[in-house]
């Protein structure tokens, strides 16, 4: 991909968002250098490492890389023979220790290699290196000082250091405060000098301390002497020293050494690491721009216009370096029915916008990354995108920007190809407007020759004509609000733009003599283009409202549908777990029975049994015969659906599974559609009680229920929210699921630390629309949820 192409789509400006995102400098490095793939199979791999970083951030969020660190130049200096610092070493150790924290913190994620292959991928490739670690960790302490335990030899000579300093000390301190030097010392200290121990004496009094002068002081009335009999001892201490010295050269070097030998593997964490923390940082970026991953066009052209093997559907996408609270989604759709779209508007109506947002989102997915626009996008993977946009004037060849734009769209029909996008801004500006509009039209036929997808901008009415004529090509318009003089930013695709000059004129307070001359001078033919033009857009508004409000009352209705199926098919679940319970303990009542009259059997042929135990055996006879009769009447009492009348529409019945009412809309063969409340649900014949005809039912009804203002959802999530927040809302929610005629609601509070849950208990016992509440079941939120089952309306 041209880094010209790149500029002027403002992809670097996402690069730096992308590495702003990362948490590791080599990441937030290799960020800045990404560029679009022309593969389709990278790109889909690319967007798959994303899918699964998304994922991973949202569902385990501790995953991380903290501590690693860019050792790449240390590792390369070890590997080469050089002695590295403590403080070096330290970062060495950190980048062991936070690879070795990710790999494990990764292997124990359930389902890792199902669920998170890609990233498993980088993370199989990190050596964890227990033995340097163990070695770093004994030789250096966490402020970069050598350790104690580095070495047996260093334990050792540091011993004699501590030795040889102590007994220095008690010799200096016995001179000066023995009283024998008193009057010749300047101070009762010790201080050094050079690395070696000294006391301040007066310059006049030299000659009564014999030793060795190291320094003087500013103003020359201080000598700082070692005194002769300290001399020695100074001389042991530093000897020591200077052993130390060498062996923590030699320990440094040894770990250097250890570290070059590791140093393939260490190159490789901290390319695990940062290819794992570039992924994560695609991950946010894309829950920071509300961004979603697009679907990968693969399929044929559905029409002879379109393209044989690319298309472009962009729903509410929207420029991801715009102001999220302002900027305003567009719909594009591109190669299904035509390879050529043509956007006319006036200026500062988001025509360059909408062409840079087709372009940036379309790099933004071969790059692998999660594009601002809705889930059921679909881009294309282009070899190649050319773009003409902007001023191209060049002073230095002297060239206007007529021609720098020529020159620019003379190179890029030289390499376009049938499976490029090609950009156009402003197609035929800047030179007569006849000429301009004739050489627009041919650089169109040229590109629909060619095969590419093409999106241009133009203000020429002659194009706009053109595109209607001409197979492949369609027309495309921003809308422009006449009342505010303001463009409202939205693309309308097959709706070519209009002038709004005499619009705008007339806001402006031209005066309506001058504006009624104008309008007298116009081509009747575009005024009755611009009133039909006026009058699309009126219709198609019209159409989007229409079309929206429909799509948003099916989902709801879908959803409602979808929640109180599963509601029957655990509320049925729940049914016949508790008829096997109840045949088992039937079964359990009977085989006691049995037991008794065997007992009783037994009994009988002893002439010692008395009168007391014969009534006792009798009544536990009695008992168990009625245990077993009640429960063979439960199984009387179900409905038989022999000799009853047929159910049909217009039926009143009692859904049994739920011991709710309800009204037939319909049977077909064993199942029938039943209306309750506001729910509509389907159920076996079998399941139903006939009750009478819903007509007689009204008839009898004093009082109707009015009908909720709208549906209402069979779930109310009040997690979030404070204990003293949920009583109105939940009030509010009960109201509206009663009057809905609702046989039931879940309310999902959470466990934590229960007082939510207590509140809404507490409010659902009390409430006089519930019947009564009970935990739900464990595959729908156990204790963090309750089920209110709510009485008939």
């Amino acid at each position: 991909m041209h880094e010209y192409v790149l500029a002027k789509l403002e992809f670097p400006a996402i690069l730096d968002r992308l590495a702003a995102q990362c948490r590791f400098s080599v990441a937030a490095e290799r960020a800045r250098e990404l560029g679009p793939s022309g593969d389709r199979a990278t790109v889909a791999y690319l967007l798959e490492v994303t899918a699964e970083a998304v994922d991973l951030l949202t569902t385990f969020p501790d995953i991380t890389i903290g501590g690693a660190r860019d050792i790449r130049s240390l590792v390369e200096r070890a590997a080469k023979g050089a002695r590295l610092q403590p403080s070096e070493i330290l970062q060495v150790l950190d980048m062991i220790v936070a690879a070795r924290g990710l790999r494990r913190g990764f292997l124990r994620l359930p389902d890792v290699d199902t669920r998170f292959p890609h990233l498993l991928e980088f993370v199989d490739q990190i050596e964890e290196l227990p033995s340097l670690e163990a070695d770093i960790n004994r030789s250096i302490g966490p402020r970069g000082d050598i350790l104690d335990t580095a070495s047996p030899e260093l334990g050792r000579i540091r011993r004699e250091v501590r030795v040889a300093h102590s007994r220095l000390m008690e010799r200096l301190n016995a001179l000066v405060n023995g009283g024998k030097y008193a009057s010749v010392l300047q101070d009762s200290i010790i201080t050094s000098r050079d690395g070696r121990y000294v006391v301040p004496v007066r310059a006049d009094a030299r000659a009564q301390l014999p030793g060795v002068v190291h320094d003087t002081s500013a103003s020359g009335q201080t000598l700082f002497v070692e005194p002769l009999e300290v001399v020695e001892l100074n001389n042991r201490w530093r000897e020591r020293q200077i052993e130390e010295q060498h062996e923590i050269d030699r320990i440094l070097d040894g770990l250097s050494a250890r570290i070059g030998e590791k140093a393939r593997a260490l190159a490789t964490e901290v390319d695990a690491a940062a290819a794992v923390d570039l992924a994560m940082a695609k991950a946010r970026l894309a829950i920071t721009m509300r961004a979603h991953r697009p679907e990968l066009w693969e399929g044929e052209a559905s029409s002879p216009n379109g393209h044989p093997g690319h298309r472009l559907r962009l729903i509410r996408a929207r420029h991801p370096l715009l102001d999220p609270a302002t900027v305003v989604p567009i719909d594009v759709e591109l190669g299904a029915d035509f390879r050529v779209l043509l956007i006319t508007g006036p200026n500062t109506g988001g025509k360059t916008v909408a062409l840079k947002t087709i372009g940036l989102l379309t790099l933004m997915a071969q790059t692998g990354l999660f594009i601002p626009a809705d889930a059921s996008s679909i881009v294309s993977v282009f070899p190649a995108v050319f773009i003409d946009i902007g001023d191209e004037q060049s002073i230095a060849q002297s060239l206007s920007t007529f021609s720098g734009h020529i020159r620019t769209v003379i190179a890029m029909l030289r390499e376009v190809t049938a499976d490029d996008l090609v950009l156009l801004d402003e197609l035929g500006a800047g030179t007569d407007p006849q000429e301009g509009s004739a050489l627009a039209r041919a650089i169109v036929s040229r590109l629909l020759a060619l095969v590419p997808l093409v999106v241009a901008t133009t203000h020429y009415p002659e194009v706009k004509a053109y595109a209607f004529a001409t197979e492949g090509v369609e027309n495309a318009s921003v809308e422009f609000d006449v009342e505010t003089l303001a463009p409202t930013y939205r693309l309308m695709i097959g709706v070519p733009g209009r002038s709004n000059a005499l619009a705008i004129a007339g806001r402006l307070g031209m005066p309506a003599e001058i504006l009624a001359a104008a309008s007298g001078m116009l081509d009747p033919d575009e005024l009755r283009v611009d009133s039909l033009l006026q009058d699309i857009r009126r219709r198609r508004d019209e159409a989007d409202t229409i079309v929206a409000r429909a799509r948003a009352e099916e989902q709801q209705t879908i959803a409602l549908r979808n929640a109180a199926e599963r509601e029957l098919v655990e509320a049925e679940r729940i049914r016949q777990q508790a008829r096997g319970e109840a045949l088992a303990e039937a079964e359990a009542s009977l085989e006691e029975a049995r037991e008794t009259l065997k007992r009783l059997q037994r009994d009988r042929g002893s002439l010692h049994l008395a009168r007391e135990q014969l009534e006792e055996r009798r009544r536990e006879v009695d008992q168990a015969a009625d245990r077993v009769r009640t429960f063979r009447r439960k199984r009387i009492a179900a409905p038989q659906m022999t000799n009853r009348k047929p159910i049909t529409a217009g039926d009143r019945v009692r859904v049994i599974p739920l011991d709710q009412e309800g009204e037939v809309l319909s049977t077909s063969g064993d199942v029938a559609d039943i209306l309750l409340g506001s729910l509509k649900t389907r159920q076996p014949v079998t399941a139903l009680e006939r009750l009478g005809r819903v007509q007689q039912e009204k008839e009898s009804r004093a009082t109707v229920l009015p009908p909720p203002a709208a549906p209402v959802n069979i779930e109310l999530d009040l997690r979030g929210y404070r204990a003293a927040e949920v009583e109105a809302m939940l009030d509010e929610y009960l109201e509206a699921a009663y009057r809905a005629g609702m046989p039931f609601v879940r309310i999902i509070h959470g466990k934590g630390t229960g007082a939510l849950r207590k509140v809404v208990r507490d409010m659902l016992a009390m409430h006089p629309a519930v019947a009564s509440h009970e935990v739900a079941p464990p595959n729908q939120g156990g204790d963090g949820a309750t089920v209110a089952l709510l009485r008939g309306a």
